[in-house]
């Protein structure tokens, strides 16, 4: 009895005193906007999953201080992705093409992305800017290779600042890729 008394009042005591860390927020790409057209209308693609190097391979959103030290990356503690930040843009490709238009005389060709670059960069502790790169490969074998860039300035200098961006920078690029494809992937 007097064993379960003790037991009783240090499982307690854990409880009351012991602090509970709240969860990481977790976020996407937010909801698909409109497609833009392309220039011309898109062939029929055969994509393949977005690879990406192994440290983009995680859900952690990725910011480098470069006012302090430009070689060192680092990851937000209470802020993740809900999925690689290659997995989120694989499935926001496939939500533009299905919104694209397509050539019905088009003969299919691949796509091969690889993500270089997903990371937010500090200038200063209260200016920031998202950078996304793209490589982009078309057709079998050695294809078409383009790279694609992009930068934009945080609307603010934390994850969600980082987030807004990162989802405006990723629909402005696919849609590059997606413009690149359907002009040089006509037979």
């Amino acid at each position: 009895m007097l064993y379960a008394g003790a037991a009783a009042l240090l499982l307690g005591a854990c409880a009351l005193g012991g602090k509970t860390t709240a969860a990481p927020a977790v976020f996407d790409l937010g909801p698909a906007l409109a497609a833009e057209r392309t220039q011309a209308p898109l062939v029929d693609l055969q994509l393949t999953e977005m690879s990406a190097p192994p440290w983009l391979a995680t859900p952690g959103i990725a910011y480098r201080l470069v006012y302090l030290n430009e070689f060192q990356a680092q990851f937000y503690r209470d802020s993740r992705w809900l999925a690689p930040p290659a997995a989120l843009l694989s499935e926001r490709l496939r939500q533009k093409v299905a919104q694209g238009g397509r050539n019905a005389a088009g003969r299919t060709v691949a796509l091969r992305l690889e993500l270089v670059e997903f990371e937010q960069r500090f200038s200063s502790p209260t200016q920031s800017e998202v950078r996304v790169s793209l490589r982009a490969r078309l057709g079998e074998g050695a294809g078409l290779t383009q790279v694609f860039e992009l930068v934009k300035p945080s609307p603010s200098a934390d994850a969600a600042g980082a987030v807004r961006a990162f989802s405006e920078a990723s629909d402005q690029l696919l849609t590059q890729v997606l413009t690149w494809t359907a002009l040089n992937g006509k037979p």
